[in-house]
């Protein structure tokens, strides 16, 4: 009677060893199949100059025309850009944009007194998606690299 329950327990330690391989395998090949799926997002990249120098520390924003999420990034030193949606660099949906600019704080700044926005380097307009004169079309299969020269 004693070996019948020792394989009992054999057999037990058996079926819970394959179901956790069965398992992992399951994990494994969603995780391969969705690592292998197509993202809804395509890479943008750019450059923002202010009177011809190159605009650091700009946050930019893709604001979507119609259905879509926005995009963000902000500038190096040289004023160029990467586009981030779901996950770092990740770019921007297909689809229509107005582009909107504003500052690019690291630490937050001295806040302006009650009723006043923070300073701003850009003109006002440039900061509202409904007034901004930046547009862009970010195309599955183009290059989708912008320059936007501002003039203050």
């Amino acid at each position: 009677s004693t070996p019948l329950i020792i394989a009992a327990f054999h057999w037990r330690g058996f079926q819970g060893t394959c179901m956790r391989r069965a398992a992992s395998l399951i994990v494994a090949v969603l995780f391969a199949f969705l690592g292998c799926t197509k993202s809804d997002t395509v890479p943008v990249t750019g450059i923002i100059t202010l009177n011809g120098q190159p605009a650091e520390n700009t946050e930019v924003m893709f604001n979507p025309q119609g259905p879509g999420r926005m995009a963000t990034g902000h500038t190096d030193a040289s004023g160029q850009f990467k586009l981030s949606t779901a996950k770092p660099d990740d770019g921007a949906v297909p689809g229509e944009y107005v582009v909107t600019l504003g500052e690019h704080y690291d630490k937050a700044p001295p806040l302006p007194p009650r009723g006043q926005p923070l300073p701003m380097r850009f003109p006002q307009d440039y900061g509202d998606p409904a007034k901004s004169p930046l547009k862009a079309h970010v195309e599955r299969g183009a290059k989708n690299d912008f320059q936007f020269e501002i003039k203050k």
